[in-house]
């Protein structure tokens, strides 16, 4: 089989909208010793649309821990025995302060908050705060209504995120307490809104590669802007055992969401420290242009200083960050 002659196929398409999804399965069965050629594919297609420029984010976990939805995977839900600390909503000080470090990085800045959504007297309090940090500042504050985004746009905040976790036939296997469908109407509302949409999901949850196929066709649909694919990092007391993936399998379901979502930006964000080590900046040849940078929800990161010095070796630059007030 002429794997070169494939990838430039796969390469073509994309280029004209993305690749179908007999090449979806292609990916899937693709070798692991010839990965290199389809990373080959996946990296021009980013190069492509993005030239050199890639675009991570920061986030603060504004109330963590005590959530009341049954995530399996989740360190912070109530329904999991973790160490996790439970801690009330952050002050606006300590939001500020949180959106200053992230500015002088020239990195955009989301709030995410543990729990079904936010109370109606939590959310004004955030909305309030975020209106005085005048630069990209984005959300992910729950299951919110049509009036409640209204009020974070109002003050700013041009993206929401709201990860569907995985795809629809998967999703109850890993979460009872909430449908796929009411977070996939969340993505709706935040859209209709007029914020970009930062929806992705979590891998390595026992789900088969025909669900991610599934779920990667699932975002497509929904036209989200951003695409946020983490990789289970295993907390003790959750509910989903360690992952079996390898590093470079991981990488695969990198490469077919590029191919497939070819002009979007696609992320990899949770647990790149823990299951790439060594092997992180394959990320940006696997067709990623983005990355979470400083730390996650309830794990640590590689931080933003040493996520700079990787981007520079590669001849790669961070998008600048806007002013959305």
């Amino acid at each position: 089989m002429d794997y070169f002659k494939i990838a430039s196929e796969l390469y073509t398409k994309a280029l004209n909208g993305g690749i179908d999804t007999a090449d979806m399965d292609t990916v899937i069965n693709w070798p692991v010793e010839k990965i290199s050629i389809l990373f080959a594919a996946a990296d021009q297609v980013r190069a492509h649309f993005f030239q050199n420029q890639v675009n991570p984010c920061s986030i603060m976990n504004i109330k963590s821990g005590g959530c009341s939805e049954d995530c399996a995977f989740c360190a912070q839900s109530g329904h999991n025995k973790t160490d996790v600390e439970i801690r009330n909503l952050a002050t606006p000080d300590e939001i500020i302060a949180r959106y200053e470090h992230a500015s002088k990085h020239n990195l955009p800045f989301c709030v995410v908050s543990s729990g079904r959504k936010l109370s109606r007297d939590e959310i004004t309090m955030v909305v309030d705060t975020l209106a005085k940090c005048k630069g990209e500042k984005h959300a992910s504050l729950g299951i919110l209504t049509k009036d409640e985004f209204a009020l974070l746009k109002q003050a700013g905040v041009s993206c929401y995120n709201h990860n569907l976790e995985t795809s629809r036939s998967f999703f109850p296997s890993i979460v009872t307490t909430h449908t796929w469908d009411e977070r996939a109407s969340t993505v709706k509302l935040a859209k209709e809104a007029g914020m970009d949409v930062c929806c992705g999901g979590i891998f390595g949850l026992g789900e088969t590669w025909e669900q991610r196929k599934e779920f990667c066709l699932e975002l497509k649909a929904l036209d989200v802007d951003s695409i946020p694919l983490n990789f289970l990092n295993p907390v003790k007391g959750t509910r989903v055992p360690a992952p079996k993936e390898t590093p470079l399998e991981f990488l695969k379901i990198v490469c077919m969401f590029r191919l497939t979502m070819p002009s979007k930006v696609i992320k990899v964000c949770g647990g790149r420290e823990y299951h790439l080590g060594q092997l992180q900046s394959l990320i940006f040849f696997a067709g990623a242009n983005g990355y979470i940078s400083g730390g996650y929800l309830t794990t640590g990161g590689a931080g933003v200083d040493n996520d700079d010095i990787m981007i520079g070796a590669l001849g790669l630059a961070k998008k600048k960050v806007t002013s959305n007030v």
